[in-house]
């Protein structure tokens, strides 16, 4: 992995089995396979990395939300006084809705069903976040969605963007495979430095980027921050 491991002062220290072991604990009342999904997503995918880039008491956004994971750990670990997550998905969405009631700081938690390519929620945020997002975008629309990102994060405010690895190619195929037995979905990835380049011309600055292999994935990550003051961390 290259970047920091703990990027804030404040990191939380959790391991992997840490991260799956919230996992079940959150989505426990969940039946069928979304419970079983989210407690094994910790495995192949660095939430326990991703946790440490959210400042205390940020308010997020989350693009692709999915079943809340996301923002469901950041709440449990105290990290975020308010967000909104939304994503196509309208069962994830269900389930994402019921855990929200569960939530540290529910009231100021939301999840809506909502497709990324309409219109997206109003304000602006501390952290706006797109976890294997753009992989499932067509490659035309994959400049805006950093754009319309890159729109709603305040100044002084990041993005934080992760995504599959392109390379190795066996890695970059055994992701492919699964989205196809999964989803039935033919993805499209994106270079790196190209998600760099629309970041930029959006007016963010690149602050950190760094890489994991968990499993048989490679994970690629980039943290953009918008001018001005930072959030206060706790």
């Amino acid at each position: 992995m290259t970047g920091a491991a703990t990027p804030s002062a404040t990191g939380t220290g959790l391991t992997v089995a840490d991260t799956a072991k919230l996992a079940r604990a959150i989505y426990a009342d969940i039946r069928g396979g979304m419970k079983h999904r989210q407690a094994l997503r910790p495995y192949i995918c660095p939430f326990h990395v991703l946790v440490d880039y959210v400042p205390v008491h940020a308010g997020i956004l989350d693009v692709g939300c999915g079943g809340g994971l996301f923002i469901a750990l950041l709440a449990r670990l105290g990290r975020i006084d308010s967000a909104v997550g939304f994503d196509a998905d309208r069962i994830a969405i269900n389930a994402a809705q019921r855990i929200a009631t569960t939530l540290p700081g529910g009231a100021g938690i939301r999840f809506e069903h909502r497709d990324a390519h309409e219109a997206w929620p109003t304000g602006s945020f501390d952290v706006v976040s797109l976890i294997d997002v753009m992989h499932h975008v067509q490659p035309d629309k994959q400049g805006a969605l950093i754009a319309t990102a890159a729109a709603h994060v305040k100044q002084g405010g990041m993005l934080l963007y992760k995504d599959m690895g392109r390379r190795p190619l066996w890695r970059a195929w055994a992701n492919r495979l699964h989205d196809l037995l999964m989803v039935k979905e033919w993805i499209h990835y994106a270079r790196l430095e190209d998600v760099v380049h629309w970041a930029r011309a959006a007016g963010l600055a690149l602050e950190r980027q760094g890489s994991m292999d968990m499993l048989w994935y490679r994970h690629e990550w980039a943290v953009f921050r918008r001018p001005g003051v930072a959030p206060k961390q706790g």
